[in-house]
């Protein structure tokens, strides 16, 4: 497997940190894209004398977006490995990630977990791989 820049690493976390903050994107992706405006703030479209299939056509715009399909791509990688992580990788990424109310270091998650913090990382190291992985990175 090639390795990732340091900056690629630095990606891939900042998805699994702001895991919720993509999840709202992707809400506003679709809102957006089902609710076109124009510059004046006024709803494009309205009804014409043609009957269409209006789910068909929610999906094609969807689908075809590339921003949304990115978006998705993400969340959809982050909740996948989440669920298939072992109690230890659930901690470190709950830890490091997810948890709000303070910034823990590699060397706090190594002493709740009672390994060392090189073993701490590498194990981060395999998460941050997966996810390129999954998402199509390498």
């Amino acid at each position: 497997m090639p390795t990732l820049s340091r900056s690629e690493i630095q990606n891939i976390e900042k998805y699994w940190i702001e895991y919720e903050q993509y999840k709202k994107k992707l809400k506003y992706r679709e809102w957006e894209l089902l609710h076109p405006h124009n510059e004046q703030g006024e709803l494009v479209g309205g009804r014409s004398n043609t009957i269409s299939d209006t789910t068909a056509k929610k999906a094609m715009v969807l689908a075809n977006d590339a921003y949304y399909q990115n978006l998705k791509r993400i969340i959809k990688t982050v909740e996948d490995l989440y669920s298939e992580l072992d109690e230890d990788m659930r901690t470190i990424v709950d830890m490091r990630y997810w948890d709000k109310d303070g910034c823990y270091e590699w060397e706090d998650i190594s002493d709740k977990l009672y390994i060392s913090r090189h073993k701490v990382l590498r194990k981060r190291n395999i998460l941050i791989d997966k996810t390129a992985e999954r998402i199509g990175w390498v």
